[in-house]
């Protein structure tokens, strides 16, 4: 099979793996179904397309599964975002982001400490600040 590279912006690959369906594991698939393609085997391409990272930032030790979910309510509406392939991808417009602090900003212009506004739901059920996710000991704190 003949394979092409294409050079696309965030936010298109963003809205991309936004549309993405169970079982579509890189960009080939979502867009064969989108265009009402058959089905067929990935190419070659020689990069690895499957989801293996949500969201990794090093400056806090933050690694997150994919597909992990976030949520925050501004102004009485409530915000989910995913990660997916290291962007926020916020469900409520498909358009994705590079960091937190990019995607809160999407939602809320001002300052704010983006890690202490989103939450996710642990694995006892409770609401938890997506700061707890961050290595403690690498937060600079203020004097």
């Amino acid at each position: 099979m003949l394979t092409k590279m294409i050079t696309i912006s965030t936010d298109v690959f963003a809205a991309i793996w936004a549309d993405r369906k169970p079982g579509e594991d890189n960009e080939d698939a979502i867009l064969r179904r989108k265009y009402d393609l058959q089905r067929q085997a990935a190419p070659d391409s020689g990069r690895d397309l499957i989801v293996q990272v949500g969201y990794h930032d090093p400056r806090f030790g933050v690694r997150l599964d994919p597909d992990f979910q976030i949520f925050r309510t501004y102004k009485g509406v409530r915000y989910t975002a995913r990660a997916i392939q290291g962007n926020w991808i916020l469900e409520n417009t498909g358009q994705g982001y590079i960091s937190l602090h990019q995607l809160n900003q999407a939602v809320r212009q001002g300052n704010e400490n983006a890690w202490n506004v989103w939450f996710y739901i642990d694995e006892k059920g409770r609401k938890q600040p997506i700061s707890k996710k961050r290595d403690q000991s690498k937060i600079a704190h203020r004097a």
